[in-house]
């Protein structure tokens, strides 16, 4: 059973500093403690064309929602494309597993004609390598480029460049502010507060949390943190006692935990991570004679979600950011654009997804996953995640587009 709920601090520091959080309110949880408070995100974009659903996924967005400059564009070529893919960042299971979706996608494509060639590039965290590997991309004509920045504003230039090259540069999972690209996204604020949230529901408002973060100054990162923060906010009696940087790697999170539990013997409530780190955090408190807490996880791996059942079935609260939906997203959004579909805004947004207990996770996991998977979880059965129905939403002209593989 999954549900689609609707309901964004600084980036977290590295390390384990004490970072006391707790927040102004009355009462054992705090009035509101464990609920959602509806925020709307702003811009000129007139949202009330979405259907209710869809329109949900926009609440409590950090970003202010504009119309897209892309609205009236016409590419020179409509088959045979050339799509450019610039990722940030590699050694995490996501990131291999949305390459390994946009391969698997180019090569259908390029047998139906759609596409004629992808060509990829990895930064490794470095802007200023990514900035020069999307400017090769212009240079190479390519039809349009998705990418992964690592920052929401040192692209913007290079994001100019594509616009004004007649390159569309679609961003998946990674906020910039550039009004030239369409941003594909999910809801990171509104994630991080439905985890924040559960978790707060779990512990009854009381205790004191740590919080293992992605990688910082990522835009999913630190918004995620952001909606941990306003959840916490209302609970008086929860304290965020520290922020790691897990890096959404599994050994990066255990290490750091270990770390932490070293020197902070106090009693945590819960943990709640970023995405995929669920395996080391549960690790780490066993190496240190500890019993498993209450856990809140982003978005987590196979892995992950058979460590809950087995260990905390009915003590988790987890969001879903699947890989290869978010993948087919931004490839489809692409062509789109490309086939003159008329996107109606700069940033198309998914509804979070979030799951909590035995039977979700019963629904959620599959045979042959364990504890050891590393893969990342699909949408639970029956999530409908920026689907190309859900898509046609989006664009002011919406007709067919190419059937990619049938998704994992």
């Amino acid at each position: 059973m999954t549900a689609a709920l609707t309901g964004t601090a600084a980036c977290a520091a590295k390390g384990g500093s004490d970072t006391d959080a707790r927040a102004a309110g009355a009462g054992t949880g705090g009035k509101g403690c464990g609920t959602l408070t509806y925020k709307d995100p702003g811009g000129n974009a007139d949202l009330s064309q979405l259907p209710k659903k869809i329109r949900e996924g926009y609440n409590g967005y950090f970003a202010p929602v504009n119309t897209s400059v892309y609205k009236d564009f016409k590419a020179k070529s409509t088959g045979h494309l050339k799509i450019g893919y610039s990722d940030s960042f590699s050694a995490n299971g996501w990131r291999g597993d949305a390459l390994a979706r946009l391969k698997q996608d180019a090569a259908a494509l390029q047998k139906s004609g759609v596409m004629s060639s992808l060509r990829t590039a990895n930064s490794n965290l470095d802007n200023s390598l990514q900035i020069q590997q999307i400017t090769s991309m212009i240079n190479q004509r390519v039809d349009a480029i998705i990418a992964i920045p690592n920052s929401p504003t040192a692209f913007n230039n290079v994001i100019k460049q594509a616009y004004d090259a007649g390159i569309p540069l679609i961003t998946l999972n990674s906020h910039v502010t550039s009004p030239y690209a369409i941003n594909v996204d999910t809801n990171y604020h509104l994630t991080g507060e439905l985890v924040g949230a559960g978790v707060a529901k779990i512990v009854k408002g009381q205790g004191d949390v740590l919080v293992v973060d992605g990688i910082n100054g990522s835009p999913a990162s630190s918004t995620l943190h952001q909606g941990y923060q306003a959840a916490f906010a209302k609970c008086p009696g929860i304290h965020v006692k520290g922020s790691l940087e897990g890096q959404w790697s599994e050994a990066t999170a255990k290490s750091l935990v270990l770390q932490y539990l070293s020197t902070h013997p106090g009693q945590l409530a819960a943990v709640v991570n970023s995405g995929g780190m669920t395996n080391g955090i549960l690790q780490a408190l066993q190496q240190t004679g500890r019993k498993p807490v209450p856990i809140g996880d982003a978005n987590p791996d196979q892995g992950s979600l058979v460590s809950l059942r087995k260990l905390l079935p009915d003590q988790y609260a987890a969001g879903v950011t699947p890989p290869a939906q978010g993948m087919d997203a931004a490839l489809l959004t692409a062509i789109a654009v490309l086939h003159g579909q008329g996107p109606k805004y700069d940033a198309i947004v998914a509804t979070p997804t979030q799951i909590t207990g035995r039977a979700a996770l019963d629904d959620w996991i599959r045979d042959g996953w364990t504890a050891s998977s590393a893969a990342q979880a699909p949408a639970p059965p029956g999530t409908d995640w920026l689907s190309p129905q859900q898509l046609r939403s989006y664009f002011q002209r919406p007709a067919a587009l190419p059937e990619l593989p049938p998704l994992p």
